[in-house]
């Protein structure tokens, strides 16, 4: 396995911040926005942010208080609900995702809930169902965000694999993109 430097959340957020700032391509500069502000509903998103999910519940034993988590098997959706539930899409702001050490879940539709709540494991009742990324978020976003940028700035790849480098001699280059 290759070595894979390091990337701290605060620099990478400092250097898009720059980077807004002092680029001049449109296509960076909604690129940058979305990722420092979030991205709307009907926002395209890239494939960093489209990240495949696990699904467990907390079930509840017909006849007793006894609860407990389990992951659900998909098998029990038909395809056209596991399609729903497949992808957590992350659009909330990058800064939001980076530093975050909980896992990111994402709760069932209601509608699909009530639907297999009752049908996922026999004599059970699915009181709460989520969504979970099987990888982390964070790593996720790190990993698509530098490979984003080392495509879009081409100096930048040799910044991000020299973590010795400071972010000052980095803030005092021109972008010229």
């Amino acid at each position: 396995m290759g070595q894979k430097a390091q990337i701290r959340s605060d620099e990478l957020l400092r250097q898009l911040e720059h980077l807004r700032h002092t680029a001049q391509d449109p296509s960076l500069l909604l690129w940058l926005q979305r990722e420092l502000e979030g991205y709307d509903v009907n926002d395209e998103l890239p494939w960093y942010r489209i990240m495949e999910c696990r699904q467990r519940g907390l079930f509840m034993q017909h006849g007793t208080a006894h609860q407990h988590t389990c992951q659900i098997n998909e098998k029990c959706l038909c395809q056209r609900d596991m399609e729903q539930v497949r992808f957590l899409l992350v659009r909330g702001p990058l800064a939001s995702y980076l530093d975050c050490h909980t896992p990111t879940l994402e709760r069932w539709p209601d509608t699909l809930l009530l639907e297999y709540s009752k049908h996922l494991i026999p004599e059970h009742v699915c009181l709460y169902a989520w969504k979970e990324p099987i990888d982390s978020v964070r790593e996720h976003l790190l990993l698509g965000i530098s490979s984003l940028l080392k495509q879009y700035v081409p100096s930048m790849h040799r910044e991000m694999e020299n973590p010795n480098r400071t972010l000052r001699s980095i803030q005092h280059r021109h972008w010229s993109v």
